[in-house]
């Protein structure tokens, strides 16, 4: 296979009768088998190249990860486009730069609700042809629904059998096949160009990690926008011929997964920490004898599980507590995930190593990978029989790393991406002219070939549920108030994001004048309720122009300004971020407190 295009005339080739998908119908989860799914792929297909779509037109996807995301995105593929997928949490002005930036022709959309949100862009839009709604079309614009696209398509077929087949002997190994929008350091996101050669390369490499088949079930919940969910997740359970369920409700995955039982499981850590927060929780509410035996078995598998890392064996003694440990606590743990995965795949953003340490415990083996958009997702993985719990694994083979002076992380392979879409000086400072990409993140090497991640030279913050932000975009837009004069926004990891935020003393000192409030000092006004009002509304309002994951959910004043001269400023005046979030990390650690 040369193409993602041979995905599924693979597939179905291979396992016509099989199921590809399942999806909650009625309460009940109904089987898709990978015939009906090519079938549907190629009536969308042929209806693109009814309306006219050439090669390397550009379509993109608006909606939740579901059935209708998938089929669409692989139409794309089929009919000789370039597939694009937006966050549906995106607001209308960051949809419409990505479908600007990127010349989208067409616009698959979920719902009247993503219309009403871009309304007012479409006709600033020139190269958008028309939008194609899943649902009915509704509201006052020339929409076209998926099933009226299908049905152009399938009487194409009828006079043209063999329609979508030509669209597909176009396509060449180098050509791009999705447009991925990243978060820019400085500013708005940037368009990675993936080609066909990349994706097959990095499905290729991935095949490497052991043997999952049609006998395996998956879960799709991350959003399909995001490299993680689209590569090695959607593109190599074709690969693969692994079924998925599509979670239609995230907030009960945990429900879904006791009911579908996944046996192989990919997330981003946040999942894996609010079942780690969930199971602590239940402990802690437990009689004192049930809390009692929860500790004991806790403190039995961790150290087993130490011996195991360290290549050990176990004593006797500990064999048979583990055993027992299991029976009356890792068992119910393992239930919460359905029983029957074998290991967990997490990336995106780094997790605790007590987390990982604590599902290992449970008998429950969660790999870490590294990796980014510009690679095609993963660069170096831990495998399941050679793995080293906290490190970010080995090179995928065929894969090149380096560590350089500066302790950058440097990547080369076939898994390297384009460049970025109308960004020729940023794509020449990314990749070097002998095809190293130059990865932003810091790390070392250990002796056996492992990956250890010590820091980022990019700033930008990647959140415990692995989400992308710049924080300089929002620090810029709140310090565009005459009130703040100093901001950090805070999230690496975590939750949420926070902010710390440094008042302008003479904007300030006129302010409490106005307000009939006696100024003596900077630190002094801090706790005044009106002040913290005013400034909330101040973030409020910054919040409006972001996607629901990039707002700041709660803010503190710092108590002093920054300053030059503690090492918390350059003389440029900029943030010395890792400085201030250590010098002020209780009062980081207080914006977390529940």
């Amino acid at each position: 296979m040369e193409n993602l295009t041979d995905l599924l005339r693979t597939r179905r080739a291979e396992s016509a009768d099989q199921t590809a998908y399942q999806v909650r119908t009625d309460g009940q989860w109904k089987p898709i088998t990978w015939a009906e799914v090519d079938e549907r792929v190629d009536r969308i297909a042929a209806g693109l190249v009814a309306l006219g779509i050439q090669p390397g037109d550009v379509v993109s996807i608006l909606g939740r990860t579901c059935l209708e995301w998938a089929l669409c995105d692989l139409a794309v593929l089929r009919a000789g486009g370039v597939s694009v997928g937006i966050y549906p949490t995106l607001i209308g002005e960051q949809c419409a730069y990505i479908l600007e930036d990127s010349s989208t022709r067409w616009l698959f959309l979920e719902d009247a609700q993503q219309v009403k949100k871009l309304s007012p862009f479409f006709e600033k839009l020139p190269s958008l042809d028309r939008p194609i709604l899943w649902d009915s079309p509704e509201g006052e614009h020339d929409f076209m629904c998926l099933k009226g696209l299908e049905d152009k398509g399938r009487a194409a077929l009828e006079a043209d059998p063999g329609l979508t087949l030509g669209t597909e002997e176009k396509i060449q190994p180098e050509d791009v096949a999705v447009l991925i929008y990243t978060s820019g350091t400085t500013g708005p996101p940037k368009g990675a160009m993936l080609t066909h050669r990349n994706i097959m390369a990095q499905l290729e490499m991935l095949d490497t990690m052991g043997a999952t088949d049609h006998r395996d079930v998956m879960m799709f919940f991350l959003p399909l926008a995001h490299v993680g969910e689209r590569v090695p997740g959607h593109y190599s359970r074709i690969y693969r011929g692994v079924s998925a369920a599509f979670v239609e409700d995230f907030n009960r995955i945990l429900d879904d997964m006791r009911e579908i039982r996944p046996t192989v499981f990919g997330s981003v850590p946040r999942i894996f920490e609010k079942a780690y927060a969930r199971v602590r929780s239940e402990a802690d509410q437990a009689s004192p004898m049930a809390k009692r035996v929860f500790l004991w078995a806790e403190r039995v598998g961790r150290t087993a599980s130490r011996l195991e890392q360290a290549g050990r064996p176990l004593p006797v003694f500990l064999r048979l507590q583990r055993v027992l440990a299991d029976r009356l606590v890792f068992r119910k743990i393992r239930g919460i995930f359905g029983g029957r995965v074998r290991y967990f795949l997490s990336s995106s953003a780094p997790i605790s190593l007590e987390i990982i340490e604590f599902f290992h415990a449970a008998g429950m083996l969660i790999l870490e990978a590294w990796g980014q958009t510009e690679v095609s997702c993963f660069a170096t993985i831990n495998f399941e029989n050679d793995y080293r719990l906290g490190s970010v694994g080995k090179a995928l083979p065929g894969t090149e790393l380096q560590i350089a002076d500066d302790g950058e992380i440097l990547v080369r392979g076939a898994i390297v991406f384009k460049g970025y879409l109308n960004q020729p000086e940023l794509t020449a400072e990314t990749l070097t002219e002998d095809g190293w990409i130059r990865t932003g993140d810091l790390g070392r090497l250990d002796q056996d070939g492992f990956l250890w991640i010590t820091g980022r030279k990019k700033e930008i913050i990647i959140t415990a549920g692995g989400k992308n932000v710049t924080p300089a975009n929002i620090e810029n837009l709140l310090k565009d108030h005459p009130l703040i004069d100093q901001a950090l926004v805070h999230g690496d990891r975590r939750k949420y994001l926070t902010a710390l935020l440094g008042l302008d003393p003479e904007t300030l000192e006129a302010w409490a004048t106005e307000k009939g409030i006696g100024y003596t000092s900077y630190e002094a006004i801090l706790d005044n309720p009106a002040l913290l009002d005013d400034v909330q509304a101040v973030v409020d309002e910054v919040n409006r122009h972001f996607a629901r994951y990039e707002t700041i959910k709660r803010f503190a004043l710092l108590p002093r300004l920054l300053d030059v001269e503690k090492g918390e400023l350059t003389p440029t005046m900029k943030i010395r971020r890792k400085i201030i979030e250590e010098r002020f990390k209780a009062l980081l650690d207080s914006l977390y407190d529940e």
